[in-house]
């Protein structure tokens, strides 16, 4: 067990990824701080849980309601330690087939919740010289999954934003990390997955309904969301395979998400050989 007692405030805590977050943090004696868009959604366990302090919080409130929510916890709970921005959702479809609202939905929820949230957090956080944000990302923050541009450019958000804050408030003892999961059997396709009703991607024959595609699937996937929780702990408290990992921003998760990864390293590795005479070809 972790010696120093954390606060931790994990968003989306209801369910998958996040509720078993939120459990290994408590299994370890800490005081844990959920929200969810509804309290009736929590699971009994985690209502019966000591140490853990249920709340409504919408992702997509003004950023004016989300600063008075941090304010009152701080207030009550005298500092916050973690932060997990875990709730989203994905929206899958052609980019053709969906409308404005639905994809500015997608980056309200994906990224400007998780950006509200994390700048109410910060003053906080850096009058204290302490604090850890978890970002949760996926492995379309890396790769982009045929069917899901809009998903896949909120998580590339996501990160571009990650990467940028890490850098600027390290000097003031705070942490930031991308979280980047693979396929994990979390309850994502029942409960977090949109789609047009047309199908999500296009082929010359037309619409392919993605949410069948990935239903067929569900409960398959490599992925076991009880050890992502403890990596994920470990992380925060720098403990056992995060031991040392202060510095790294990105903790991967799942063989399929390292996949992804090398994947996309090797494209990169292929522009750079690609682009050798084209890049200083437009220099002075």
């Amino acid at each position: 067990m972790y010696s120093s007692k954390l606060t931790w405030l994990v968003t989306g805590a209801n369910s998958g990824l996040g509720l078993c977050i939120a459990q290994q943090a408590l299994r370890q004696g800490h005081t844990v701080i959920a929200t969810a868009r509804s309290l009736a959604k929590f699971p009994e366990s985690l209502r019966d849980a000591q140490n853990a302090h249920l709340f409504e919080l919408e992702a997509t409130s003004s950023a004016f309601i989300i600063t008075k929510f941090v304010d009152d916890l701080i207030s009550r709970f005298g500092h916050i330690d973690v932060l997990v921005n875990n709730a989203g959702y994905g929206l899958f479809g052609a980019v053709e087939s969906l409308t404005e609202q639905e994809i500015r939905r997608q980056f309200e929820v994906n990224f400007f919740g998780v950006l509200n949230l994390t700048k109410a957090i910060l003053p906080h956080m850096r009058q204290r010289c302490s604090g850890t944000i978890l970002q949760m990302s996926s492995c379309s923050g890396i790769f982009n999954i045929e069917g899901s541009p809009v998903y896949t450019a909120s998580k590339h958000a996501l990160e571009g934003l990650s990467e940028g804050l890490a850098q600027e408030v390290k000097k003031f003892g705070i942490r930031v990390h991308l979280i980047e999961p693979g396929y994990f059997r979390t309850g994502f396709v029942t409960s977090a997955l949109e789609t047009r009703k047309e199908g999500s991607w296009m082929t010359e024959d037309g619409y392919i309904d993605m949410k069948a595609y990935i239903t067929d699937a569900d409960g398959s996937q490599p992925g076991d969301p009880v050890k992502a929780a403890e990596r994920i702990f470990e992380l925060a408290s720098l403990t056992g395979m995060a031991k040392g990992l202060q510095d790294e921003v990105r903790l991967v998760l799942g063989s399929d998400c390292l996949d992804m990864l090398e994947k996309k390293i090797k494209q990169y590795e292929k522009t750079v050989q690609t682009m050798r005479e084209i890049a200083p070809s437009t220099d002075y």
